[in-house]
């Protein structure tokens, strides 16, 4: 197996990644991130209740929009990764028959990506807007309950078709006009990408199972079902810790990966809106009342270790350094 992938790959890229090495503004990087997350988690250890106490509206404009639609991390980082294996595939096999059947199947899952995404963020939106004809705080659309059924499913289909048809689109020009060996390193990093999102997947749901920790909006008056981060209540249908919101929002880092490496313009874009995208999204859910700061904080470490860990094995760092200087 790891032959047919060196052979795919190519020998270059190989010896590239066994020259690679973390730079020095990369681990001054880790370290501020690293340091801003456990102060964070410090703080929250102590500190959780009065903090979303002293913030938490439910009708806050900036928590619903990245409620509604900054969930969309991980749905994206698949959909792109799906749509880079789908072109690899195009340009780079020579066999019709498996050319065919690989590019159709990770087109077939890049919609699948897509149909999700527009799945959270109609029921997110439609169940903020029959909470506000309802009379009732907007943020309240923050819950585990599919509201499918209150928009109808031709628009989603519709909206989806549309939206794929020029994605794809898109991607199929951006993959046509790069070489063999930049599209063997977007292959690679699609694959990474995938495995990247499942595990952050796995790991943040599984935890906030085991945790059963109630959110901010579900603890009564009393304040008796609150519970510190680093308590396990067990599976009991509560799922504040870790935050997937946050999982999602920070998982946006990823994309910087399937820039070019030489463009590195691109690639400071990219990491700036990934961590802003994170950032942002771990604030929104606090004041929304649908995390304490202790879950976005977790979530933020743990999404942040899994992608630089991958980084290193896909041997692409987030801005590449600069070879002129």
């Amino acid at each position: 197996m790891m032959q047919q992938l060196n052979d795919v790959l190519g020998s270059e890229f190989d010896e590239h990644r066994l020259n690679f090495s973390t730079t020095s503004g990369e681990w001054r990087g880790v370290k501020i991130y690293l340091s801003i997350v456990l102060v964070a988690l410090l703080i929250a250890t102590f500190f959780d209740q009065q903090i979303s106490h002293f913030i938490v509206n439910q009708n806050s404009i900036f928590g619903n929009i990245f409620q509604n639609y900054a969930d969309g991390g991980e749905f994206i980082v698949l959909f792109v990764s799906f749509q880079m294996i789908a072109w690899f595939t195009w340009f780079e096999c020579q066999e019709p028959v498996t050319r065919g059947l690989m590019t159709a199947l990770a087109l077939g899952f890049s919609f699948n990506q897509l149909f999700d995404q527009f799945t959270d963020a109609m029921t997110y939106t439609y169940s903020m807007l029959g909470n506000i004809a309802k009379g009732i705080p907007a943020g309240v659309a923050n819950n585990d309950t599919a509201a499918t059924s209150l928009y109808p499913q031709s628009l989603q289909w519709f909206l989806t078709a549309l939206t794929f048809l020029f994605l794809s689109w898109l991607f199929f020009i951006y993959v046509s006009h790069k070489s063999s060996q930049q599209r063997r390193y977007f292959f690679f990093a699609a694959l990474i990408g995938i495995l990247v999102a499942k595990t952050a997947d796995t790991t943040i749901n599984d935890m906030k199972d085991l945790w059963g920790r109630f959110r901010p909006y579900e603890i009564s008056a009393s304040g008796a079902e609150f519970t510190p981060w680093y308590h396990l209540n067990g599976v009991n249908g509560h799922k504040s810790f870790p935050s997937g919101h946050t999982m999602s929002g920070f998982l946006f880092l990823y994309l910087t990966f399937f820039v070019p490496r030489e463009n590195r313009s691109w690639q400071k874009g990219m990491t700036i809106f990934g961590l802003a995208m994170g950032t942002l999204t771990a604030l929104s859910r606090v004041r929304i009342g649908a995390h304490w700061l202790s879950d976005v904080s977790m979530s933020a470490l743990i999404v942040g270790t899994i992608i630089f860990l991958a980084s290193r094995l896909l041997g692409a760092h987030f801005i590449e350094p600069d070879k002129a200087s």
